[in-house]
């Protein structure tokens, strides 16, 4: 059966996060080692609730100024520069775009609460993407393979009518697993490369 859709990951393959200046600024400030920053974010019980869309992101935040001691008016300064080094992977965003109409596009993505609203915004996903689930929407995570399934219902395609990418193996192997055609991002080049093969080979 013939490719109809490519679906993708956000954090890690079509957002980066490759200028970590506001982190390690923050980082310096604290007295915290180089990653430990990121690693309290998303470590916080309210961060791993907020993926699954039982806590909003300023309760994450909150939770994280309340370990770090700091003020309301600091805490706000920290979430802008944690998410000020967000890039579009634009190698990756101008090659999928080129695919369309030919092939639908899909995003599964862990995710907070707040993610649509803010990739909607910054990146325009809605201008390009035909159908985004976000876990914090629908209450599961990745590699559930339940979450696999509600972007498949919405795509209105079978499993093996479409490549899925993402920069976690664990997440490939569960899209595999469901007879999608599984890309492990590890570098923009090879993600295309390997793409392209997937088409070429249906």
């Amino acid at each position: 059966m013939s490719t109809r859709a490519i679906i993708l990951d956000v954090g890690g393959v079509i957002v980066h996060e490759r200028d970590q200046t506001g982190r390690a600024k923050w980082e310096a400030q604290l007295g915290l080692l180089p990653g430990e920053l990121t690693r309290l974010v998303f470590g916080t019980e309210s961060g791993a609730r907020a993926a699954l869309g039982q806590a909003t992101e300023s309760m994450v935040w909150t939770e994280v100024g309340s370990q770090l001691a700091l003020t309301d008016a600091q805490t706000t300064d920290l979430r802008r520069d944690f998410w000020s080094g967000e890039q579009l992977d634009t190698g990756l965003v101008t090659f999928i775009q080129g695919l369309r109409p030919q092939y639908r596009i899909g995003i599964l993505s862990n995710a907070w609460s707040d993610a649509r609203s803010i990739h909607n915004a910054k990146f325009k996903f809605d201008d390009w993407v035909d159908l985004a689930v976000y876990s914090a929407e629908v209450k599961l995570l990745k590699p559930d393979p339940r979450i696999y399934r509600l972007v498949l219902s919405g795509l209105k395609l079978a499993a093996v009518e479409c490549i899925f990418v993402d920069d976690k193996l664990a997440n490939v192997l569960a899209a595999q697993a469901l007879g999608m055609e599984g890309v492990w991002f590890r570098d923009t080049r090879q993600t295309i490369d390997d793409i392209t093969e997937c088409l070429f080979r249906r």
